[in-house]
């Protein structure tokens, strides 16, 4: 290989080598506002059907948060850490299936993103029997019930 054949190639693979960092430069800041941090201001993606200012959300019943309700037997704290989970007292072995959690007195919501408590609460108490909406206060992290009109 000449010495002008070796100069185009070393030439070539800069060139090359630019290109491969400003593609890369550009993907990066694009992808970078989608990206999660741990601090509360970063900018996560939040459900759209929540129509809040929050920074993170979900929304349907099988994305409820955990619940603390009341054992009507022995008036122990009952875990349900999903909503389709059975609804098992840890005190006294009651067991409850997980369509009767309206059944039971519900305690909490626990943020499931800083495991803080959250303020919850229903729009339409005369057509809904279960929380339709929880905040956490904490984390600003909210869920919705979603609604069939």
């Amino acid at each position: 290989m000449t010495d002008d054949a070796g100069d185009r190639v070393a030439t070539l693979r800069r060139a090359l080598t630019r290109g491969v960092d400003l593609v890369t430069r550009i993907g990066e800041r694009l992808v970078a506002p989608l990206r999660t941090a741990d601090d509360p201001n970063a900018f996560r993606l939040s459900s759209v059907e929540t129509h809040t200012t929050t920074i993170d959300g979900d929304t349907g019943w099988g994305h409820r948060p955990p619940a603390t309700v009341r054992c009507p037997e022995c008036a122990a704290e009952i875990l349900q850490a999903d909503a389709r989970d059975p609804i098992d007292c840890p005190a006294c072995a009651a067991e409850f299936q997980s369509d009767r959690f309206t059944d039971l007195e519900l305690l909490t919501l626990t943020c499931p993103v800083c495991r803080t408590p959250m303020q919850h609460g229903r729009r339409h108490p005369h057509t809904f029997d279960v929380p339709e909406w929880a905040t956490c206060g904490n984390c600003q992290y909210h869920w919705e019930l979603k609604h069939f009109y």
